[in-house]
């Protein structure tokens, strides 16, 4: 489909009007929001619910954002809510998954950590690295990866850590891991863009950047280059 004509209340990439698109709809009969709620529901954190929540949306708007994208929001009270989720279409056909070779057979070894405070990404990251032959470790937030970290450091091949969590940020972290061992091996986790994420660590660096959402391979190919 072609630009809407106007998208009043989306979060997008001005270069993509008048470009070709392709959307995802969402729609569901809930209460609705008022509209100081959908002017703020993409701030890290802000959340109608408990402390703690709130990186859902946030990290879907990085996410398309990565991908020159735009989200739509429709939401009125008693009426429901819509998102629509814009994409840049492509000029040619998707190209056929690339036969399974070589780096298929290859084998990790060593103790991984994967810090994230949502539950789905460290058993999806556990078990994908689990089947590449390595220890896998898991903390929910920085404080409990930097009490493992400490106990652990010399065992650890590298760190999959996540940006924004509550209790202690991702930089946090990573600040106090490089005080216990400088020579960490640091995977980058977020929703957010790459260059907003490296952006944030400033000296402190990242060996590598992985942005959410993300298959098991594309995981894999970070820590095959990082660990060999």
């Amino acid at each position: 489909m072609s630009w809407p004509a106007a998208l009043t209340e989306s979060y997008l990439d001005p270069a993509l009007a008048g470009r070709p698109l392709v959307y995802v709809e969402v729609t569901d009969t809930g209460s609705g929001m008022e509209a100081d709620v959908v002017h703020r529901i993409f701030e890290p954190f802000f959340t109608t619910k408990f402390t703690g929540r709130g990186l859902g949306l946030a990290a879907l708007q990085g996410v398309v954002r990565g991908h020159h994208g735009a989200v739509q929001v429709h939401s009125r009270p008693g009426e429901g809510t819509t998102f629509r989720v814009f994409l840049p279409a492509g000029a040619r056909p998707a190209a056929e998954p690339a036969a399974a070779g070589r780096r298929d057979s290859w084998r990790g070894n060593g103790v991984v950590l994967v810090v994230d405070d949502e539950e789905s990404v460290r058993r999806f990251a556990s078990r994908a690295l689990a089947r590449y032959g390595f220890q896998v470790l898991t903390a929910n937030d920085g404080v409990e990866a930097l009490e493992l970290f400490r106990d652990r450091a010399h065992d650890i091949s590298a760190v999959v850590l996540d940006l924004t969590m509550p209790r202690l940020s991702g930089e946090d972290t990573l600040r106090e891991m490089r005080v216990i061992r400088p020579d960490v091996q640091v995977v980058l986790s977020s929703g957010y863009t790459e260059q907003d994420a490296i952006a944030r660590f400033g000296a402190n660096g990242v060996a590598a950047f992985l942005q959410k959402p993300y298959a098991p391979e594309q995981l894999i190919e970070k820590l095959r280059v990082l660990v060999g």
